[in-house]
C-alpha cells in the first residue's frame, strides 16, 4: 500500500528528476560567480562531480522546450496511473477505511505532483532556464545542489506536497537551517532550501547534527573544488565546454576503503566495517589494480541546435592504454555515423590482443599477487598460457573487423506484428588476405566457386538455393583486403564504394549508429502491441502515455552515433546525437 513514507520518497525522488529537465539559459549573468557559488561547497578532493558550469544557449532551449513539455506531461499519466494501480483493492480482499485514506492521500499527493511535470509548473517552483546544478561526493557521500530563482518557491511547492499528503515530513534544525528529512531503514534522505539554492543528499540514521551539516556543507570547506580548478583543467585537457563536465576517480573511492578515509569517510566505513579484514599486501594490490583506469571523464564539447556531441574517457595507466592502443585494426569506412536505419561494425587485431594478453601475463610471473582474494587469478596464468598456445587456423590472425549497415526496412509493422518484406543493407568482412578466405570456401562450396569472384570490387550475383530461399536479392564482390555482401535489389551499387572507403587506423574498436527517430518509433510500435501480465498489469492509460513518450522522443531525436576508441589516453567514448527539425 502507498503510505506516507513511501509519498515522501515519491516527492524527493521526482523533485531529483526533474530538475533534470530544468534547462538553462545563456545570459548576462557572471558565469564565474553563478558556478562558484555551487562548486565553492564542493570539496577540492572529491571523489566524483558532475555538474553544469554554464547555461544552455537560448536557441536549444526554444528548440527543446515544447519537447520536454510534451514528455513531462506524459509523465503526469504515468505517475497518476502508477498510483491508481498501486492503491487498487483486489478484488478479493475488501476496501478498508486505511486503504481508503491512503488512496485519498496518494491521489492528492500525485495531483499536487503533476503540476510540476511542465515547463510551467518547474518555473513555478523556482526552477528558471539558468538554473544549474551540481553533484558531488562530500567523501562517498552524494550531495546536490540545485540553483533555483527563490528558495522561497520550492518551499512552497514542498508545502503543497505535504498539505496534500495531510502529514509533514519531519524536520532538523542544523547549524540554524531547516532540514527535511525522510527515514528509509538505514538510510536518511535529506533537503533543505538555502536562499536560492537546495541541497539534497543521503546518510545514514547515526549521523549526528555536526556530521549533517559538515555533509550537507553548511560551511564551506577549506579547500574547494572551485578554487583548485579541477573541473576547469578537465574541461580545457578534453576540450569539453561548460554546459556539463563530470568526473568519477575510481582510485580515490577504492583508496577510502583501503585505509584512507578521512572525515565523514571515516565515520561512514567505522560504520559499514566492523573490522579490518585486508592485510597491507591487500591493500597494496587492489590500489594497484584501481591504477589500471584510475578515473572516467565525461562532457560535452558541443551543443547546438543541431547536435550535440559528448565524450566519455575511461583513463587507464599509461602501459595498459598503450597496450589496447594497438588492438584496433583498419577496416574501410569504419567510424562515424553510416547511415541507414542502423550501422555498426567493430575493429580488431588479434595478434595485437595476443601480444597485449602475454605481456600481461610475463607481468603476473614476474611479480605474482600475494593477496588471497587474487589467489584464483595468479593461479589462472597457466590455463591461459595452455590457450595462447593452442595452434589456431591462420585466419584468425588474418582478421581486421567487420562493418554493416541496414539501409532500409520495408514491410516492418510491429503494430499489426508483420514481418519485413524487404531488407537493403550491406556487410563488409576486412580479412588481410581475403581471396584466401574465399579461395577456401570454394574448396567447400561449388556454388562459390562457380561465382567467380575476383579481387576486382566488382559486384556478382550471388544466385544460390539459399539467396532464394529467403527472397532476396544477393550480391558479393572482393577486393585483396575484404570481402563485401549486399541485399536487396540496387544495394550492389554500394559495394565498390565500400570496399574502396578509406581503411583508416583511427583507434576505433567498435561503431554504432542509428536512425533514432525510427527506433523509437517501433518501440512505441512494440508497446501497443505488448501482451498483457498478469503480473505487472498496464491501464490502457498507462500504455498510452508510454507510447506518447517514446513518440516524443522520436520527434526529439533524428539520429544517434557512438565510436569506442582505444587511444593513448585510455578508452574514449565519443557521441552524436543529431536533433530532429
Amino acid at each position: 500500500m502507498f503510505n506516507s513514507s513511501g509519498i515522501k520518497l515519491v516527492n524527493f525522488a521526482l523533485l531529483c528528476v526533474v530538475v533534470v529537465v530544468a534547462c538553462g539559459k545563456d545570459d548576462d549573468v557572471s558565469k564565474s560567480s553563478a558556478t562558484s557559488a555551487l562548486l565553492q561547497y564542493v570539496p577540492a578532493h572529491s571523489p566524483y562531480v558532475f555538474a553544469t558550469l554554464a547555461p544552455l544557449p537560448d536557441d536549444v532551449n526554444d528548440k527543446l522546450e515544447p519537447k520536454i513539455d510534451r514528455i513531462l506531461k506524459s509523465y503526469k499519466v504515468l505517475l497518476q496511473e502508477v498510483v491508481a494501480m498501486t492503491t487498487a483493492v483486489p478484488d478479493e480482499e475488501g476496501d478498508s477505511e486505511e486503504r481508503q485514506s491512503d488512496r485519498e492521500k496518494a491521489t492528492a499527493v500525485v495531483n499536487e505532483l503533476s503540476s510540476l511535470l511542465s515547463v510551467d509548473g518547474l518555473r513555478a517552483a523556482g526552477f528558471e532556464r539558468e538554473s544549474r546544478f551540481v553533484l558531488y561526493g562530500n567523501g562517498l557521500l552524494p550531495v546536490m545542489r540545485l540553483e533555483v530563482s527563490d528558495g522561497a518557491l520550492f518551499e512552497a511547492a514542498l508545502a503543497r506536497i505535504e498539505n496534500s499528503a495531510a502529514e509533514e515530513m519531519a524536520q532538523l534544525s542544523i547549524a540554524g537551517n531547516s532540514v527535511r528529512y525522510v527515514d528509509l531503514g538505514n538510510v536518511r534522505v535529506l533537503v533543505a532550501v538555502l536562499d536560492k539554492q537546495v541541497v539534497m543528499s543521503v546518510a545514514p540514521v547515526e549521523f549526528t547534527e555536526p556530521q549533517l551539516s559538515s555533509l550537507l556543507g553548511f560551511a564551506a570547506p577549506a579547500s574547494n573544488i572551485a578554487s583548485a580548478g579541477v573541473l576547469q583543467k578537465l574541461s580545457s585537457d578534453y576540450g569539453f565546454n561548460d554546459y556539463f563536465v563530470g568526473y568519477l576517480d575510481f582510485a580515490r573511492i577504492v583508496n577510502t576503503f583501503t585505509g584512507d578515509a578521512k572525515g565523514l569517510d571515516a565515520d561512514l566505513v567505522a560504520m559499514a566495517v566492523k573490522e579490518t579484514v585486508l592485510s597491507d599486501v591487500c591493500r597494496s594490490e587492489i590500489r594497484e589494480m584501481a591504477g589500471l583506469a584510475p578515473r572516467m571523464v565525461m562532457g560535452y564539447s558541443e551543443i547546438s541546435t543541431e547536435q550535440f556531441r559528448s565524450q566519455v574517457v575511461i583513463e587507464t595507466r599509461d602501459d595498459v592504454a598503450a597496450g589496447m592502443a594497438t588492438f584496433p585494426a583498419a577496416v574501410p569506412g569504419l567510424g562515424g555515423d553510416a547511415g541507414g536505419v542502423v550501422s555498426f561494425g567493430m575493429s580488431l587485431d588479434v595478434m595485437a590482443v595476443r601480444k597485449f594478453v602475454e605481456a600481461r601475463l610475463d607481468a603476473m610471473e614476474k611479480d605474482p599477487y600475494q593477496c588471497e582474494y587474487f589467489a584464483n587469478l595468479q593461479g589462472g596464468i597457466a590455463g591461459l598460457r595452455a590457450s595462447l598456445d593452442q595452434p589456431a587456423p591462420p585466419m584468425v590472425y588474418d582478421f581486421r573487423g567487420f562493418a554493416a549497415v541496414i539501409e532500409n526496412i520495408e514491410g516492418l509493422s510491429m503494430a499489426t506484428q508483420t514481418p519485413p518484406t524487404a531488407v537493403e543493407g550491406r556487410f563488409l568482412l576486412a580479412m588481410d588476405n581475403a581471396p584466401a578466405l574465399v579461395a577456401l570456401g570454394t574448396m567447400f562450396s561449388p556454388e562459390l566457386a562457380a561465382l567467380g569472384l575476383q579481387p576486382d570490387s566488382k559486384p556478382v550475383l550471388v544466385d544460390v538455393p539459399q539467396s532464394q530461399m529467403l527472397g532476396q536479392v544477393l550480391h558479393a564482390a572482393l577486393s585483396e583486403q575484404a570481402l563485401a555482401l549486399s541485399i536487396g535489389e540496387g544495394a550492389e551499387t554500394e559495394l565498390s564504394g565500400m570496399l574502396s572507403a578509406r581503411a583508416e587506423a583511427n583507434g576505433t574498436f567498435f561503431n554504432f549508429s542509428m536512425d533514432a527517430a525510427r527506433y523509437y518509433t517501433f518501440v512505441a510500435e512494440a508497446m501497443e502491441m505488448q501482451e498483457p501480465d498478469a503480473d505487472a498489469p498496464m491501464s490502457p492509460e498507462f500504455r498510452k502515455a508510454m507510447q506518447d513518450i517514446m513518440l516524443a522522443i522520436a520527434d526529439i531525436y533524428a539520429r544517434m552515433s557512438a565510436d569506442v576508441r582505444f587511444t593513448d589516453q585510455g578508452i574514449v567514448i565519443d557521441s552524436v546525437i543529431t536533433l530532429a527539425d
